[in-house]
């Protein structure tokens, strides 16, 4: 398998496992209340504003998919994390809306090889990459049904945790004194102090003003675009208020 080929298998694997458990309740995983272990190491790997630890832990699931050998606690490098992530399992999660950085793993697990105490002592938060440890473990240590509920049981609570703060209402204000100055103003001190690599800010901007200008002329475009590529080489609208 050359490296598009595991590149797209692993973009392939990520979308499916979306797909299986995105109509999943929690009454689906019995085996998790919110006293065991691995539900509370997926609200602290997941439920946080940084999302390179559970792209360590995404990159390391896919990379143990294509090859059982694969232990990323003792050589996380050894399935070559950079392009397994950027070259396809990133692609699967920009798809399916889920929250995540171009270079998520490498962000906080660059040139590291062994996961452990060690590496998540002083990243922060230090509980998502304790998370990421001890859910690797418990992965280990499953056996092969165990490990597929779990690794289920991940995307689940991933694709929980995305709709959790991308599903929202617009409700618009018919309130006169609203000026388009004071809407601006508080769009951009948003996208300023909320940042999320630009994802969450432009796709609530982009149905803000979607519903803003529902009633006239004006179309919203870009708003679904990549924030990583430039305006000139994607070709991309730039969130462009077009008349019509």
């Amino acid at each position: 398998m050359n490296v598009a080929e595991r590149n797209q298998h692993g973009e392939y694997y990520v979308n499916v496992k979306i797909a299986a458990v995105s109509e999943l309740t929690d009454g689906d995983f019995p085996n998790y209340p919110a006293t065991h272990e691995a539900h509370r190491m997926m609200t602290d790997l997941i439920e946080v504003q940084s999302k390179g630890f559970r792209g360590v832990v995404i990159t390391a699931i896919v990379g143990k998919e294509m090859n059982p050998n694969y232990d990323p606690l003792e050589n996380f490098y050894a399935c070559n994390p950079r392009s397994l992530f950027e070259g396809g399992i990133w692609n699967a999660l920009r798809a399916n809306n889920i929250p995540c950085g171009k270079s998520d793993p490498l962000n906080v697990a660059k040139n590291i090889q062994h996961l452990n105490e060690a590496w998540a002592q002083g990243r922060r938060p230090q509980s998502a990459a304790l998370a990421a440890v001890h859910f690797l473990r418990l992965l280990r240590a499953s056996g092969a049904k165990d490990h597929e509920r779990l690794v289920n049981y991940f995307f689940y609570r991933l694709v929980r945790y995305s709709r959790s703060i991308t599903d929202f209402g617009i409700t618009v204000s018919d309130y006169a004194e609203v000026s388009r100055q004071m809407l601006a103003n508080k769009l951009i001190a948003f996208a300023t102090r909320f940042p999320e690599s630009g994802t969450i800010p432009q796709l609530l901007i982009a149905k803000m003003l979607s519903a803003m200008f529902a009633s006239s002329s004006t179309i919203v475009e870009g708003g679904e675009e990549s924030v990583f590529g430039t305006n000139t080489t994607s070709k991309k609208t730039g969130g462009h208020l077009a008349e019509h």
